[in-house]
This record gives structure tokens, C-alpha cells and sequence, in this order.
């Protein structure tokens, strides 16, 4: 920690941390910094089909999904190439899906990481053009039902409390809050 302040860090943060985790990071002086809605959707019923054609990409075009993450997220919530990469690393297997718009480009993306029996919502991401079409229902749909045909039994995933257009949209979807939630700590 003292390497990173030393070479100009001003702070540094956590990933999201569940309750149980925080401890060693509280001990190193970190504190609470923003909490998370910490969703769950299982995967024991039919999942709705989305609305869009929404396809597995096998070679993501991952400059066009850092565009569309830098114009539909403020500026402390984007990706860059880092944190998009360690999105699809999360876990052992991963998918990114897409939806394109009529010139073969990326209207929106959603990354996947699947686990044994839980996967993971890692990022949906709808440009702004594009935003308000339902795109990111399908993007939803199409991560869960992905995630069932991979034999996970629920999604999770987390999003800030004051993103109520995209916890509605979750909740719409069948998405409940879990009682505990998620949270990034900060030190400096």
C-alpha cells in the first residue's frame, strides 16, 4: 500500500467485499466507501427469451465495448482495458454477448462468468443510442439463461443502490436483493 501512495496513488480501493471479507482491509485502515445491492436470480424456472438477437462472441471486439462502457457509465464506473479483461478472467469460463446494431458494430454487451453453481452478471452495457429499446433486458435474459444451460443454479450480481433504473430492471426480471450487501472500501 505504501508503494502505491509513494508512486502518486491519492487512494486506493477494494473490490467488492461481502461483510465477512472486510475485516483484514478494515485492520489495514481501510473504510467504507460506497455499498453495493448485492441481487439474486435463480435459475430453476423458464427464463423468458429476449426480444433481440443477442449472440455468444467468441473474439470480442473489445475497443467497441470499451466505447460503449466509456458513453453509458459516469466516469468512475467505467471499464478500462484492465478491468474489462478481468471481468472475462473472473472466473474459469466466461461469455461475453452482444447485441449489434445494423452496421455489425456493438449496440450492447454483457459479460458472464460461470461457476459451479452460481455465474456471474459481471457488466451489461447498452449504448446510449441504443438505451431505451429493451436491449438490456435481453442482455439479461440471455446472460441468465446462459448461465442455466452451464448447469448454475443462480446469477448474482451488484449494482450501486442509486442505479434504480437498472435494480427495477432487475427486479422486473425476477432478480430479489440479498439482506447483505457489498461493499468497496477506501484507504487514503
Amino acid at each position: 500500500m505504501e508503494k502505491l501512495k509513494l508512486a502518486g496513488a491519492p487512494a486506493i480501493l477494494s473490490t467488492p467485499l461481502s461483510r465477512s471479507a472486510r475485516k483484514p482491509w478494515e485492520s489495514a485502515g481501510f473504510t467504507d466507501y460506497i455499498d453495493l445491492a448485492l441481487m439474486r436470480l435463480g435459475l430453476d424456472e423458464p427464463i423468458d427469451a429476449p426480444r433481440h438477437l443477442v449472440v455468444r462472441d467468441a473474439e470480442p471486439d473489445l475497443v467497441a465495448m470499451l466505447e460503449i462502457d466509456r458513453v453509458a457509465f459516469p466516469a468512475f464506473w467505467r471499464f478500462d482495458d484492465l478491468a474489462l479483461a478481468e471481468s472475462t478472467q473472473a472466473t474459469s469460463k466466461s461469455s461475453v454477448l452482444v447485441i449489434r446494431d445494423g452496421d455489425q458494430g456493438l449496440a450492447g454487451f454483457a459479460v458472464v462468468g460461470y461457476g459451479h453453481a452460481i455465474s456471474y452478471l459481471q457488466r451489461v452495457a447498452v449504448h446510449p443510442d441504443w438505451q431505451g429499446q429493451g436491449m438490456g433486458r435481453s442482455l439479461v435474459r440471455a446472460a441468465s439463461r446462459s448461465a442455466r444451460r452451464q448447469g448454475s443454479r443462480a446469477i448474482l450480481l451488484n449494482t450501486q443502490f442509486d442505479n434504480t433504473s437498472a435494480i427495477g430492471l432487475y427486479e422486473t426480471e425476477g432478480f430479489v436483493q440479498l439482506p447483505e450487501s457489498l461493499a468497496v472500501l477506501k484507504s487514503g
